[in-house]
């Protein structure tokens, strides 16, 4: 399956929310990536597993902390030819949940490991090469739940992760519309976001009601007009307030991906939910 891990990198880092917490709790819900396509004959083709957990807010400044774990281990055809090993982490704010840094993290032929901070500049952060020995002490503050010194937040600017805990926040319903700032570290992004509708998503033997929701980013081209920068892509929330994430659909060349919650990480808890 000659899928890069470059677009699994993007695809995985913003199709998945981490949810909006008490500071005393903790969530972790599991996924498994499908893809179905030309490289798999038109079958559904497990690829991936993900957990996606959300730490309880510490430290002086309350820092939330979302972790994302992807790993294709227990799926032998792709750990022969492309294995997966990627970790995504983001570091908000308790109460809008505003961006204070990000880190990626990718193994294959090369390790790539890399922290973005907030700073005063156009771009809005500022990235750090931790491979190269930069970052290792900033990182180790903002696990403690601190902002590192360095950090200058300016106006209103998510990630990926932070802005689907902002939608989580979000009162959904019937042809809802949100914009969004975001940085993916390189560029600066707007998000239109867009309720379509009421749809059931099947988790196991649960039926559970959702609201499909559209995911479009925008960037400015070299004449400064907005123009696509991927094709949307659509996630299934569970109209329960939590507004857990159920399932995320990307069409690509190549053909389908799909994420999907995995029972029975959250069969207990979407039944409870539900009532």
């Amino acid at each position: 399956m000659n899928v890069s891990h470059r677009f699994l990198i993007v695809l995985l880092s913003w199709l998945l929310a981490s949810p909006v917490m008490a500071t005393e709790a903790v969530e972790k819900l599991e996924y498994r990536v499908i893809y179905r396509g030309v490289f798999s004959l038109g079958a559904d083709l497990p690829i991936a597993d993900l957990s996606l957990e959300t730490a309880a807010a510490r430290g002086a400044a309350g820092l939330v902390e979302m972790r994302l774990d992807a790993t294709s281990a227990n799926y032998p055809n792709v750990e022969s030819l492309y294995p997966i090993r990627y970790r995504f982490r983001t570091w908000s704010m308790p109460d809008a949940g505003q961006l204070v840094g990000f880190e990626t993290y990718e193994k294959s032929r090369k390790i790539r490991h890399r922290l973005y901070l907030r700073d005063a500049s156009e771009l809005g952060v500022q990235r750090l090469d931790v491979n190269a020995g930069v970052g290792r002490d900033e990182i180790a503050r903002l696990d403690t739940g601190e902002v590192p010194s360095a950090t200058v937040i300016v106006g209103d600017l998510l990630d990926r992760l932070g802005m689907l805990q902002r939608v989580r926040a979000q009162a959904l319903a019937d042809a809802a519309e949100f914009s969004f700032p975001v940085t993916n570290g390189r560029e600066h992004l707007t998000y239109r976001v867009k309720v379509e509708g009421r749809e059931t998503v099947n988790i196991g033997p649960l039926a559970v009601p959702a609201w499909k929701v559209s995911f479009a980013g925008f960037h400015l081209n070299k004449r400064g007009e907005q123009e696509a920068a991927h094709r949307p892509a659509i996630i299934w929330f569970s109209e329960a307030p939590e507004h857990i994430p159920l399932r995320a659909d990307s069409d690509h060349p190549v053909g389908l991906f799909r994420i999907e919650l995995h029972p029975p990480s959250a069969l207990q808890h979407l039944a409870f939910s539900g009532r």
